[in-house]
């Protein structure tokens, strides 16, 4: 059997790097102050970061119904099955428009719900290829998935004012926050994004990341990854290094990409956790 296995663009992933990993994606719309953008084709990551550095507003949506069933209705000419990877039902609809949407394909496409984003999406994404390349059957890689994917990053802003601005943190606690140099350390889980901790220091507010990071968890079950947020370089590197230092292997070193970035802000750094199917 012929498969493509597609993700979407919340797995932070470019379109050159899925080519190589044999991989498609699904880039979801970026508004800027009112205007639409797709991600790679109008705009660049690096230009949407300096957009929002000089104060954008900035929001997200869903690809478009229509992008959806052109995807599938060109990739199934060539294919026998799709796998579709979009970003947790817990944050977007996403995943509720394409498994009604895969109805229509007399069950050809398989949406599986992994409840994960960012870089473990783009894991999962990966093991679902291996797992169809091994043959075994859809309906058992999308069971095995929903139910052993597992996720756990801390994510830690460089600027609470981001928070504000993406409406996850009011005006008046973003004041209070900035008088009491207080900063909130996020944490993506079961599906969705939620306040971890709050620290008085940038610093403090890493080392709490890291350390929550490993609490309670078997090294050798999970794999871990800094995700740079164009944060400070010799920031990244001290995480990386520490990080490596704990759990005693080589961490992966991936990019935070708009579709995250636009609700954490540029300067963000973040530490995954990312359990591994068998």
């Amino acid at each position: 059997m012929k498969f493509a296995v597609i993700t979407d663009s919340s797995a932070g992933i470019s379109g050159e790097k899925a080519q190589e990993l044999g991989i498609y994606v699904t880039r979801m719309p970026l508004m800027i102050d009112g205007k639409e953008y797709i991600e790679e084709e109008d705009i660049t990551r690096d230009e949407f970061i300096q957009a929002m550095r000089n104060g954008a507003t900035v929001s997200t949506s869903q690809p478009p119904l229509g992008v959806l069933m052109s995807t599938f209705d060109d990739l199934l000419e060539t294919h026998d099955h799709i796998f579709y990877l979009p970003i947790s039902s817990k944050l977007s609809g996403t995943y509720q428009t394409a498994l009604q949407l895969s109805k229509d394909y007399n069950g050809r496409v398989t949406v599986i719900d992994s409840k994960l984003v960012a870089t473990p999406l783009l894991y999962i994404t990966l093991d679902v290829k291996k797992l169809a390349e091994a043959g075994i059957e859809p309906a058992i890689i999308k069971e095995r998935v929903e139910m052993e994917a597992e996720m756990f990053a801390p994510l830690i802003p460089e600027d609470i004012q981001y928070l504000k601005r993406g409406g996850r943190i009011t005006p008046t606690a973003a004041a209070i926050a900035n008088l009491l140099k207080i900063f909130p350390i996020l944490k993506v889980a079961e599906g969705e994004i939620d306040l971890l901790e709050k620290v008085r220091t940038h610093k403090k507010a890493v080392k709490v990341g890291i350390d929550k990071i490993l609490e309670n968890r078997n090294i050798d079950d999970y794999e871990f990854a800094v995700v740079d947020g164009n944060c400070d370089p010799e920031l990244f590197n001290n995480v990386v290094a520490e990080l490596e230092e704990r759990v005693g292997k080589p961490v992966k070193q991936e990019m935070l990409y708009p579709i995250v970035l636009a609700h954490t802000g540029p300067g963000s750094i973040a530490v995954f956790a990312y359990k591994k199917i068998n």
